[in-house]
């Protein structure tokens, strides 16, 4: 990683105990940013030591009808100069803000929560290419 970020309760080595942590209120929420019922990105901070998240939500919805629709969540550790630039960019959501938004999980870990359609939950720390295509 280039840099380090967070506590052991948000950035810990264990991805459940740091979903945990998100979930279970240990983030504020600080700013929506993108708000489509299958595309969102958000703002957030540990209440814990203050590092700040952007959350990226997409959905893509299956059509079967079923209620399982694929649904991601990527929880990336950014700088404050970076939680700006997401605030600044956010105005249109485009290829470019696509891609300025996978470029920040670029160097550094993020906690992802997959849940697949049809399928259980994964939810671990991810690293390398950070691909965000936006939800429909």
């Amino acid at each position: 990683m280039t840099a380090e970020f967070g506590c052991t309760r948000c950035y810990g080595e264990d991805a459940a105990a740091a979903l945990a942590h998100f979930r279970g209120g240990g983030f504020a929420h600080d700013h929506a940013i993108v708000r489509d019922s299958h595309f969102q990105v958000s703002l957030h901070h540990c209440t814990a030591c203050g590092q700040r998240f952007v959350m990226i939500f997409t959905e893509f919805v299956a059509m079967s009808g079923d209620g399982g629709d694929p649904q991601y969540y990527d929880v990336v550790p950014v700088t404050a100069d970076e939680a700006a630039q997401v605030r600044v960019k956010g105005g249109q959501v485009d290829k470019h803000y696509l891609e300025f938004l996978g470029s920040l999980g670029a160097g550094r870990r993020r906690l992802s929560s997959d849940w697949p359609g049809g399928g259980p939950g994964r939810h671990s720390w991810r690293v390398g290419t950070f691909h965000v295509v936006e939800g429909y």
